[in-house]
């Protein structure tokens, strides 16, 4: 059984999983956000190619040039939503939470 049940946040089709992605610029404390259905429900959410859509909005599209990069916060994010409605991940830069919502009505 989950942790939490994944459907409360997902579309009518549980196709995605709606969630606020918050991003805070070390260096200024700058914050940036954007709220959308960024995530695949496989069971548990999941990132994918949301992360490319996500990183646009947030003007942090740039970053994701590094393959590395791009793959490892996929498996970052996705592994901690396995356990949690939410996902915090920290770099020199940058860091980056994101936050489950129940979808738009």
């Amino acid at each position: 059984m989950p942790p939490y049940d994944p459907l409360r946040f997902a579309d009518t089709r549980e196709e995605y999983v709606w969630c606020r992605v918050t991003v805070t610029v070390r260096a200024t404390g700058e914050v940036r956000e954007t709220v959308g259905d960024y995530l695949n429900l496989e069971y548990m959410p999941r990132l994918r190619c949301g992360i490319e859509e996500a990183a646009s909005a947030l003007g942090l599209i740039d970053h994701l040039a590094d393959d590395d990069l791009y793959v490892s916060v996929c498996a970052a994010v996705t592994k901690q939503l396995a356990l949690m409605p939410w996902a915090h991940l920290t770099c020199p830069t940058l860091t980056v939470r994101i936050d489950l919502l129940e979808p738009p009505t």
